[in-house]
């Protein structure tokens, strides 16, 4: 390896011939410090259990028609493991670096030529394991390098090694992603010894490395994912244009590019293809399709997501996901559905069956392609609204029922000592009857407001706003109008669903990247900011503020996320039962 004092030389020589092109001295002073105190015997990082796209180094492997693009960020600690010797020429530092990343191409070693060398913030990846461990130590900032390797024909095999030792151990740590012709070939992975890709040429989708660990999440071009819910069962289909249009004529000409109206038109298309294939019954009874939708997605490491209609879109690489909701007014008991789209050359389909309980994968064959679920769940409740009761300050329990027959008895006895003699047995025993209920309802009970009640205490309203809460996350579960206006009935009195209803919709729902509206899972660290009485004694104006944990997705993604929500509520006492009168979302923001 070179020694510290070679590389410190080296890159003082860089920065003085640099200093011509307006490079920033700051940029190349971060690479001085790092060298100068790095250690001399330094390792490569063993491979941990996160994914690749918390890698101190990371590696994107873009293969296009007739180059290959290698983007590295490299962790200023590790950049003397991707500079080349020095051979004596007076190759630049700059020249020299990236150098020790290889790329062949069925087994011929493909010359680099450097398009861009920077210092730059790293670019931030999303991550699900950094969220519960943290990731190891790195720099925030990275020294970026943008190489091509231009090869002839179409190579059979392309070969990406990273930088080793003389016994092939990895010098550094590189998370890794790859592209062919723009399809995602793997998720974040690792780039840990040389890797050999299988470029398709006639599909890029069915380009695969040698490595069966260097993979994608969505391994077919047609997948299909059922999921029952407790108010609606949901048919999602992932699907190719290519394959689209072998089922339907289009009527797309030679276009290699679709313009907007194009993909629009075919998105309409699609819908009503759709919505007239793959039947599905629910507890024995044939159903159409509610709502069907049709957007275009791209699916990459980062997960999937929602493109607009005005997006570059490539006739033979474009992707499309349909929604097709059947809706149900509670967890069905059993699902079937009947496939008839098989490509040519294809006779299983991958299906991921979901329900509260998790998700299976399984296969639709052509020769059975009927697809059955069975509701199994033994421990599921259906979720439901709920009168919100709280025992709150400035009620008295009084036994209501023993009071009125108390009087009534009183009365009776009042009655018999001024009644004739005729007349006194009557109300003797009328007295006794009364007296005698009045003693048997002693126990039934209800709440009264005092005359001088004062505001819900602090405990109260945590309780109050906590219930209200829950149930209008029960009532966005509902996929229609009427469905949550009946959700609404126990804690909204009717003048006041309407406005309700539409906050819900305004102010609460929550759009996930994949289109899907998220549900909320649990309401968390909720702080009453404010209250103040309303217009009389029972009525209550409550500001708080709360964090929603949110999940949702479509086409196999699940989506979490923390929304932190401030909101205004109109809130009235009905004896122990709180209505909400009136909702207002005053801010939303995401937190992850």
């Amino acid at each position: 390896m070179t020694s510290v004092k070679t590389v410190f030389m080296q890159l003082s020589l860089f920065v003085s011939k640099t200093l011509a092109r307006s490079v920033n001295w700051c940029f190349w002073a971060l690479f001085l410090a790092c060298v100068l105190t790095r250690p001399k015997d330094s390792a490569a990082d063993l491979v941990s259990p996160y994914g690749g796209e918390t890698a101190p180094n990371f590696a994107e492997l873009l293969v296009e028609a007739d180059r290959v693009r290698v983007v590295l960020e490299i962790d200023l600690s590790d950049y003397p493991f991707f500079v080349a010797p020095d051979d004596g020429t007076g190759r630049t530092l700059a020249a020299r670096t990236g150098r020790t990343f290889g790329v062949a191409a069925d087994g011929k070693t493909l010359t680099p030529v450097v398009r861009s060398i920077d210092v730059r913030s790293r670019t931030p990846r999303l991550t699900a394991a950094s969220k519960v461990i943290a990731p190891r130590p790195r720099s925030e900032d990275v020294v970026f390098v943008e190489m091509e390797f231009q090869f002839q024909g179409q190579p059979t095999q392309i070969t990406f090694t990273p930088p080793l030792n003389e016994n092939g151990i990895p010098l550094a740590s590189i998370g890794m992603v790859a592209e062919h012709l723009g399809v995602p070939v793997t998720d974040y992975r690792y780039l840990s010894r040389p890797e050999t890709m299988l470029p398709n040429w006639e599909d890029p989708w069915f380009t695969t490395f040698e490595n069966p660990n260097l993979t994608r999440h969505h391994k077919s071009p047609l997948m299909s994912f059922l999921s029952m819910e407790p108010r609606e069962v949901r048919h999602e289909i992932i699907f190719r244009l290519k394959d689209f249009e072998a089922w339907a004529d289009l009527n797309l000409g030679a276009a290699e590019r679709l313009s907007p109206d194009q993909v629009a038109q075919v998105k309409s298309e699609a819908a009503s293809f759709f919505e007239q294939h793959n039947p599905l019954s629910i507890n024995g009874t044939s159903v159409l399709p509610r709502d069907v939708q049709v957007s275009r997605i791209a699916v990459g490491a980062d997960g999937l997501r929602v493109l607009p209609d005005e997006a570059e879109a490539q006739r033979t690489t474009m992707l499309m996901g349909a929604v097709l909701s059947y809706p149900h007014a509670t967890l069905a008991d059993r699902v079937e559905m009947t496939w008839q789209l098989f490509p040519d050359g294809t006779d299983i389909i991958p299906i991921t069956l979901s329900d509260p309980a998790g998700a299976v994968p399984s296969q639709i064959y052509k020769s059975d392609p009927t697809v059955v679920w069975n509701n199994h769940l033994t421990s599921w409740e259906n979720p439901k609204t709920r009168p919100v009761v709280v025992n709150s300050a400035g009620l008295i329990s009084l036994p209501m029922v023993s009071i009125g027959f108390g009087l009534a008895a009183l009365i009776c006895a009042v009655l018999a000592l001024r009644a004739a003699d005729s007349r006194r047995t009557v109300f003797a025993a009328m007295l006794g009857a009364f007296a005698t209920a009045a003693l048997l309802t002693i126990p039934i009970r209800y709440a009264v407001p005092m005359v001088t009640a004062t505001a819900p205490d602090d405990a109260t309203t945590h309780q109050v706003v906590q219930g209200l809460l829950g149930n209008l996350s029960v009532a966005m579960l509902e996929p229609d109008i009427k469905g949550v206006e009946a959700a609404l009935e126990p804690f909204v009195t009717p003048d006041n669903r309407d406005q309700i209803r539409d906050e819900l919709r305004r102010g609460l729902s929550v759009s996930l990247p994949s289109g899907a509206l998220a549900k909320t899972d649990k309401i968390v660290d909720l702080r009453i900011e404010g209250l103040s009485s309303g217009e009389d004694r029972n009525s209550h104006q409550i500001i708080a503020n709360w964090t929603a944990r949110v999940s949702g997705g479509h086409w196999g993604h699940l989506h979490q996320q923390s929304v932190l929500f401030r909101g205004l509520m109109n809130v009235s006492r009905h004896g122990d039962q709180w209505h909400l009168d009136g909702l207002t979302v005053l801010n939303a923001q995401k937190q992850g």
